[in-house]
């Protein structure tokens, strides 16, 4: 081959590596951001990353020589060695906007990850679709990508970073993914940004005010991590797919066990102590799954949303599990429409990825009265326990204090069919508080009584003994009380048992 092509081979390919320029570039960094391919750098092993569509340009008459690679980086590379595909905006190349060429990098890139069951990462900031390329009758033939992470839903783990602007379709798509991250200060998730409100309703609203990280973590929990910078996020990508298969073909990557803090005497120690006996006193459920679970395996998903109930992958002897757990420090580990949606979509995602489920009981019942319900509390209910009771991974329930009404069996009570139940001692079982129980069933008894408030204590006594831990397992209705510092093996000896529950290749679809 003659030398005059390969120089002009490399040529091209330098010059399409510039990305929008070095003054561009200078605007992204001075803006707290990185320039693509180094956030590239920070996903991927060092060397792993293979890019596809390099050369790629539009082919919009004015355009050809502005957009490197189509102002959208497509390839794979490898995060601790396995295989990963990725696309990336480049806000340097006309502000990240998205033009014909660059959607059919997309397209391409998408029907590899199905083809070869392979996660794929999208690190958006696009500022929606490019206006010179898609106005008119153009814009009919947009949005065939989302028939594409329909197909990848449950198949592939999907994961979206929302790094700046993403208006419209990547904030769309970021909605059908399993895990959502944003960088803090940067990030945007929403249907439209201010300009295109401000002409579509009259009113001014900020980024923030529309879909910063305070509405898509707390309001909306829409995201399930917040990065205080564009490296921190980046890094919860890796880490995230650490506790995930490539696909649902494939049984999630166990790791070498570490040693789990309630295995030392004072670990098991302050495990014992850790909750009170007094069903209204607050204690940490973090502390109890730090204990529990393998060393610094804790990855907790939507902390800031639903703070009531704590969703969080983990470890135990090396093996991937994810936890639902009240928490008793949040609202009294009530159950809300927040805490529904949350779990329903946790559960989905473990089920799709063959990831064994662990649950942690304490919470008092479901929230009531009008407000809920204008929330559709019964219906979000329903689709909450339609996914507990389908999900075929193995399923662990453990009660550790309160295991109130449905709320007892919407965290996975005998009804949704465990693998395991048990309850630690402090447990007791009831279809709703015992005082309200009391009040309901003997309130003349009480009223009549020469001193009412010790009429009731005495019948609190009477109820606490026949909603006890113990009570409860002398009926069989549930298999064990145990110690608290035996749950970890507990959950550990049922994953195992039960490993075959979850058959590969079952396709999930997971709904936002």
């Amino acid at each position: 081959m003659e030398d005059r092509l390969l120089e002009e081979l490399a040529a091209r390919r330098c010059e399409a590596e510039k990305m929008g320029g070095a003054e561009r570039l200078q605007k992204v960094r001075a803006a707290g951001k990185l320039p693509v391919r180094e956030r590239l750098d920070i996903l991927f092993d060092p060397g792993s990353f293979d890019e596809m569509g390099l050369l790629a340009r539009s082919n919009y008459p004015g355009l050809e020589h502005r957009t490197p690679a189509d102002g959208v980086i497509t390839g794979c590379g490898a995060i601790e060695g396995r295989r990963v595909f990725v696309m990336a905006d480049d806000p340097s190349v006309l502000a990240g906007t998205r033009g014909r060429v660059a959607e059919e990098k997309l397209m391409r890139l998408r029907s590899l990850a199905v083809r070869e069951r392979l996660p794929l990462v999208m690190l958006n900031e696009a500022g929606a679709a490019r206006v010179q390329e898609t106005n008119g009758a153009y814009s009919a033939g947009l949005g065939g990508g989302f028939a594409q992470h329909f197909e990848l839903s449950g198949v592939v783990p999907q994961i979206s970073v929302h790094m700046g602007a993403s208006f419209g379709g990547p904030s769309f798509v970021g909605s059908m993914c399993d895990f959502v991250a944003m960088v803090k200060d940067t990030g945007f998730m929403g249907m439209s940004g201010p300009p295109i409100v401000k002409v579509g309703i009259g009113v001014d609203h900020t980024f923030d005010e529309i879909g910063g990280p305070d509405m898509a973590m707390r309001a909306t929990g829409q995201i399930d991590y917040l990065g205080a910078d564009e490296a921190e996020a980046l890094r919860a990508v890796r880490r995230y797919l650490s506790y995930l298969p490539s696909s649902c073909h494939e049984r999630p990557p166990a790791t070498p066990a570490r040693a789990a803090l309630c295995e030392t005497e004072q670990g098991a120690a302050s495990l014992r102590k850790l909750v009170p006996q007094g069903h209204r006193q607050a204690y940490s459920m973090h502390r109890l799954l730090q204990l529990v679970v393998d060393e610094d395996s804790l990855f907790e998903l939507h902390s800031a949303y639903g703070r009531n109930l704590i969703t969080a992958l983990a470890r135990i002897d090396g093996q991937p599990v994810g936890l639902v757990a009240n928490n008793p420090s949040q609202r009294a580990g009530v159950l809300d429409e927040k805490a529904a949606i949350k779990a329903r979509r946790f559960i989905d995602i473990c089920d799709a990825f063959h990831i064994p489920l662990a649950f942690f009981c304490d919470t008092p019942g479901f929230l009531v009265g009008p407000e809920i319900e204008k929330q559709r509390m019964v219906s979000l209910c329903g689709r909450l326990m339609m996914s507990l009771i389908s999900a075929s991974v193995p399923k662990i329930q453990i009660v550790v204090r309160k295991a109130v009404g449905m709320a007892y069996i919407a965290m996975c009570g005998r009804a949704c069919r465990p693998n395991a139940i048990v309850a630690w001692p402090t447990a007791f079982f009831d279809v709703m508080g015992p005082e309200a129980g009391v009040m309901l069933a003997h309130e003349k008894d009480i009223l009549a009584a020469a001193d009412p408030v010790a009429r009731k204590q005495e019948i609190l006594a009477e109820f606490e003994i026949a909603a006890s831990a113990y009570a409860t397992a002398g009926l069989g209705l549930i298999d064990d009380v145990i110690a608290p510092e035996e749950t970890r093996q507990l959950i550990s000896r049922t994953i195992r048992r039960a490993a075959n529950s979850s058959s590969l290749g079952f396709k999930r679809r997971i709904e936002p």
